[in-house]
């Protein structure tokens, strides 16, 4: 009787260790707790004092600790929000940038009694092209 609910736990770590649960939610951090919920009991129905679950609570730590080392592998996402947000705030700035440079050199081109040479070689090449 008592290795049918050990497997009823083991089943339920097991679970959770492929991110599959039933009875909580997906990502769930895997823990005494989460795997007895899983397993359809109550929290803290997995204790170190009670032998039966020597064997169990060895493989939760060591599944937790997995866990652990998956979860800081991943990039924060918190982080990785606020990258793109500044680089989309950077991405406006630049572009409100270059407007306002092609409006000052064109207001300066008008007050101005010089001619861009440059821009004059362009008139006469599209004008040849045409």
């Amino acid at each position: 009787m008592i290795s049918d609910i050990i497997k009823h736990y083991e089943a339920a770590l097991q679970r959770l260790i492929d991110n599959v649960p039933i009875k909580v939610s997906p990502g769930t951090k895997i823990t005494n707790d989460s795997v007895a919920v899983e397993a359809g009991r109550n929290k803290g129905s997995i204790k170190k004092t009670r032998s039966c679950f020597d064997q169990l609570i060895p493989k939760i730590k060591a599944a937790r600790a997995k866990q652990q080392q998956e979860d800081s592998a991943k990039p924060n996402r918190g982080a990785q929000k606020l990258f793109k947000d500044l680089y989309h705030e950077s991405l406006a700035r630049e572009l409100m940038l270059i407007s306002q440079i092609d409006e000052l050199e064109k207001d300066l081109s008008a007050l101005s009694n010089v001619t861009n040479i440059a821009t004059k070689k362009e008139k006469n090449r599209n004008a040849a092209e045409k």
